[in-house]
């Protein structure tokens, strides 16, 4: 059985209610390519909660929810989980969109490609950064072509990440927990869509710098991408520092935090917490209404005759003549997912970014992690898609 395509919005059912899902519900009540109908936890007191809350459908087990009337469902389980779950709704005919990382192994990836392709469902990767306003700019920017072509890109990102409540699969590596599954894959992608051409190979040092939590808690990583580019990422999750000092106090949503000199100190987390106190997460106070373009950390981008960085609420170009800013619209990135999926499904090709990118993102993760393992670079072998805009 396949989707047929509706002309009006897509309903849309999402598995795990859960932080991801936090982000996707009020983006859904905004859209008019999707439709929220149901969702599905394991958990009774959250589906309880859910229902009452939006009066809708809530299943325990995914194979319920992917019987009832959808067309996609969103897949916002913990990320050793996506694989079966991905598998489950593309066999009952539906659409799928998969929060990242896409899978922990590259064979469970070509799983879940196969199973959308078996039956002709399309499968997406949500919640990527690339779908952010400024990002998708920077590459409007550069395929004009008025910079010559890209040689570096630089991208870093310093926050309390480790020093949020996480349960224990959060941060634990063999769960697909830690900032090299949970976080890497952002600035993979991010890097792979504005460098435009093929990652080649990665030398990375990842460390467990905090005794309290079993996982990476930093990197440094040189993706080296054909024709000479090279991208250096850099992520650093400890909370001493935070990256928004470098980016006028804007953090990840575009809210403007307090800066960290001033933000009254938190006492540090000395491990894992129990299920239901993760939800407090602080990310850093300030003035939550005051809203500009989102930050991912700071991302650099040099070319032949100039240089691209985020501003505020736009881009800055830098070049021979001076610099001048460059404006970006302000819709939500998530609101782009659901446009996105809606017309693939409309014109019948695949929808970006697909299985065959998440796949590759995943492949440079794993290959951080063994390059720093081994202490040497890890030739990359399933980057060689053609990257689609």
């Amino acid at each position: 059985m396949t989707v047929s395509p509706r002309s009006g919005p897509l309903r849309m059912g999402i598995v795990g209610l859960g932080n991801a899902a936090r982000m996707i519900l009020p983006n859904a009540k905004a859209s008019a390519d999707v439709v929220l109908v149901a969702a599905c936890d394991v958990r009774d007191e959250v589906r309880s909660r859910f229902s009452e809350t939006h009066n809708l459908a809530a299943y325990e087990t995914v194979e319920e929810l992917a019987r009832s009337d959808l067309d996609v469902i969103w897949v916002a389980t913990p990320n050793q989980f996506h694989v079966g779950h991905v598998v489950v709704a593309a066999e009952a005919g539906k659409h799928v969109v998969c929060e990242k990382p896409m899978a922990l192994t590259l064979a469970d990836c070509d799983r879940m490609i196969a199973a959308a392709a078996a039956n002709n469902v399309k499968f997406m990767l949500g919640h990527s950064k690339l779908m952010q306003a400024p990002i998708r700019k920077m590459r409007e920017v550069l395929d004009s072509g008025v910079l010559g072509k890209v040689i570096q890109i630089s991208t870093w990102n310093y926050n309390d990440w480790l020093q949020r409540p996480r349960l224990a699969a959060e941060v634990d590596t063999d769960q697909g927990g830690g900032i090299c599954y949970r976080q890497a894959p952002h600035q993979v992608d991010i890097v792979r869509y504005l460098a435009g051409c093929r990652a080649q190979s990665i030398r990375a040092v990842a460390n467990r710098a905090d005794p309290n939590f079993p996982t990476e808690g930093n990197f440094s990583a040189l993706l080296v991408f054909e024709g000479g580019l090279a991208a250096n990422l850099a992520y650093n999750a400890y909370g001493f520092f935070d990256v928004t000092e470098f980016t006028w106090n804007i953090g990840e949503g575009g809210e403007v935090r307090t800066p960290i000199s001033e933000s009254v100190p938190r006492a540090r987390l000395k491990g894992p917490v129990e299920p239901g106190a993760q939800y407090n997460r602080q990310q850093g106070s300030g003035n939550k209404t005051e809203r500009h373009q989102p930050f991912y950390g700071l991302t650099i981008v040099s070319c032949e005759r100039g240089v691209l960085r985020q501003s505020p609420d736009g881009l800055f170009l830098y070049d021979e003549t001076g610099s001048r800013e460059v404006p970006c619209d302000t819709d939500p990135p998530i609101l782009r997912d659901f446009a996105e999926l809606r017309s693939s499904i409309a014109e019948d090709r695949a929808p970006f970014p697909d299985g065959h990118w998440g796949k590759a993102t995943v492949e440079v993760c794993l290959a951080l992690l063994e390059s720093s393992k081994r202490s040497q670079e890890i030739p990359l072998l399933f980057q060689h898609r053609d990257l689609e805009r």
